[in-house]
């Protein structure tokens, strides 16, 4: 377990300054190849996923309670050809990047980096006229906050019931967003203790609508956060390790390690060497691993889901507190339920979007099936925080089928198939933009960041224009 030897204000580490002195300096020249792939990746990925959220009811309610309105030189609302003031479109659009859970993850963080990134950066880099390398810089700024906030809290603070995603998230947007703002490192550390004030987000509400919210508020804020500090905003840069702040309030005293938040921050950008795995199916990253073994069961000779007896799940103890659902109280609860996944995968081969709408979770097939899925923590002494899983099915025959698989692309060293990314954005932004603005789009993305083009630019392509609308271009 991390240890804390600073939790007060006269902490020998002043971390927010010493984050925003890094990612201040920041040039297009410091992303090596890993890292614009990773950028490349991201923003393909996110925005495919987004424009398929983009039809999330959430999205009607939220703007209806917010009362937001049309600005004619706005940030694109994607969905549609309409455009809001900046802050409203990076709520709107989180929210669509997170509400089918389909988007990427990090597992240092424990959470969706880019889901929180891109909306953001597409919102105010719309804003500020901001060019694709721009928004790649900020990107990997925002990046390297959250995953060495990460390094130093997880997984204590995933743990406890915090929503990684958002509660460290929120602080990365604020960065990201004061390096596209091109704020001083002074600004910068005062946007992120800004930001601090506004992690929220707790994992007890996963499976509901509001956990998309987590993510378009803490959007929203972290933009805000940069902005309020450009305008002269005051906030205490020691807000992280403060005997009252962040780490102590959000982790507890003793369990969380500072040291490593700042260690090594003289070295490459974290986004030269970090990994987010993209997901292949709509639900949470810590189910996949159980999906890719019963499919790889599915597949063996002799397997029948008919004559299935009993099933065993084993999993890292970190995924079972928000996975281990045995009964489901409405569609999006099978996200988060291996039970319901699993079973999925063992009767039709794959998961897909469609088995999380209406009353999906209702299918008899699916019910019965479920009731003989235990699910079970993995033995002490495997890698930690892994996303692995042992799936083993007893036929009534006796017969028994045993898997072991961790997510599509989890390892590492694993670059993203892109065949595959082009195939998955092509299936989510296909289902609101018509082919051959698939296709643009999608060019588009495949020279990203390095292009010359606006976001603006970009966006253009990106806009839904209903039969009765006539387009017409900021």
């Amino acid at each position: 377990m991390p240890t804390n030897t600073e939790t007060t204000a006269e902490a020998t580490v002043a971390i927010l300054p010493a984050l925003a002195g890094r990612i201040s300096a920041y040039r297009i020249e410091d992303l090596d190849d890993h890292a614009r792939r990773l950028v490349r990746t991201a923003f393909t990925d996110t925005l495919g996923v987004a424009l398929a959220g983009s039809g999330f009811a959430g999205i009607t309610a939220i703007r209806t309670a917010a009362g937001i309105a049309a600005s004619e030189n706005g940030s694109l609302v994607l969905g549609t050809a309409e455009r809001v003031p900046a802050l409203d479109a990076g709520l709107l659009n989180g929210v669509a990047a997170h509400a089918l859970d389909f988007d990427d993850g990090n597992s240092a963080l424990g959470g969706h980096p880019s889901a929180m990134l891109v909306p953001a950066l597409l919102a105010l880099g719309e804003e500020t006229g901001a060019s694709a390398p721009d928004v790649a810089v900020a990107y990997a700024a925002g990046y390297e906050v959250m995953i060495r906030l990460a390094y130093g809290l997880n997984p204590a603070h995933y743990q406890r019931g915090w929503h990684p995603t958002s509660t460290i998230g929120v602080i990365g947007i604020a960065a990201a967003a004061a390096r596209l703002l091109r704020l001083s490192a002074e600004r910068t550390a005062i946007a992120m203790a800004v930001a601090v004030s506004h992690a929220a987000g707790v994992k007890a509400n996963f499976g509901t609508m509001t956990k998309s919210l987590h993510v378009g508020q803490a959007v929203r804020n972290g933009i805000l956060a940069a902005k309020l500090a450009a305008a002269g905003y005051t906030a205490n840069p020691g807000a992280l390790e403060h005997r009252q702040g962040f780490l102590a309030v959000y982790n507890g005293h003793g369990d969380f390690d500072s040291g490593r938040i700042v260690a090594g921050l003289s070295g490459p950008p974290l986004a030269c060497s970090e990994h987010n795995p993209i997901k292949l199916y709509a639900c949470c990253h810590s189910t996949h691993g159980a999906i890719e073994a019963a499919r790889e069961i599915r597949r063996s000779p002799g397997f029948d889901a008919g004559r299935v007896e009993a099933v065993e799940i084993t999993v890292d103890p970190n995924r079972l507190p928000h996975t281990d659902r045995p009964v489901l109280t409405e569609a999006l609860s099978g996200k988060f339920s291996l039970q319901y996944v699993t079973s999925r995968a063992l009767l039709t081969g794959t998961v897909a979007l469609a088995d999380f709408d209406g009353d999906a979770h209702h299918d008899p097939a699916t019910l019965a099936l479920m009731s003989r899925v235990r699910v079970m923590p993995a033995a002490p002494g495997g890698r930690s925080n892994s996303f692995t899983a042992t799936v083993r099915i007893r036929q009534f025959d006796g017969t028994v089928f045993t898997a072991t698989r961790g997510p599509h692309g989890s390892e590492s060293d694993t670059p993203v198939d892109p065949s595959l990314l082009r195939q998955k954005f092509t299936d989510c932004a296909g289902r609101v933009l018509p082919a051959d603005r698939v296709t643009a789009l999608s060019e588009a993305l495949l020279q990203f960041p390095d292009t010359g083009t606006t976001v603006r630019e970009l966006m253009r392509l990106a806009e839904v224009h209903r039969p009765t609308e006539a387009r017409v271009t900021p």
